[in-house]
């Protein structure tokens, strides 16, 4: 269904956000529950976590995950931007865009790169094994690179256990 098509009665009706795998989890964060006072928070920084961001950018952004779903006003937006300035977990850079800062990956444990990216394995993997239980004839047609990640995975754990590099 388009975005934003009228139904019978004249209402706007978006497509489910749902759909989309990169929607449905968002990194380290887990779903998405809108509506959940405090959300955008977590996106918001998730999203500077990627590449420095303007307001406008966050909120076309979260537009584009969402299918056009969701679209987060300025009055959300900018607040929570001045917000974070003010605590100092995000900069405003040289091109007018905010990034995080030293002091966020402190506060946070950002910095510990290795144990995100296990998270983020973690967290897909789990996506991955509730989706085959609801849609495996959808995920059987990534067999191929779901074997070549295995094979990645066994080459690096048995590097790791003789000592040497992978």
């Amino acid at each position: 269904m388009p975005v934003n098509e009228d139904n019978q009665d004249g209402e706007r009706r978006h497509p489910s956000p749902w759909g989309n795998p990169g929607f449905r989890h968002m990194g380290r964060f887990g779903r998405i529950q809108f509506g959940q006072r405090g959300f955008l928070r977590p996106q918001l920084i998730q999203l500077l976590e990627r590449q420095p961001m303007n307001g406008v950018d966050v909120m076309n952004e979260l537009q584009e995950m969402s299918r056009g779903w969701y679209r987060p006003s300025p009055g959300s937006i900018y607040p929570l931007l001045e917000q974070l300035e003010k605590e100092g977990l995000i900069a405003k850079n040289k091109d007018g865009k905010f990034e995080l800062t030293a002091a966020y990956g402190e506060q946070s444990g950002a910095g510990d790169n290795l144990a995100s990216a296990f998270s983020v394995m973690e967290s897909n993997t789990s996506y991955l094994e509730d989706l085959q239980k609801t849609d495996g004839a959808g995920l059987s047609k990534y067999r191929d690179r779901i074997e070549k990640l295995r094979r990645r995975l066994e080459a690096l754990n048995d590097a790791l256990r003789s000592g040497s590099g992978p």
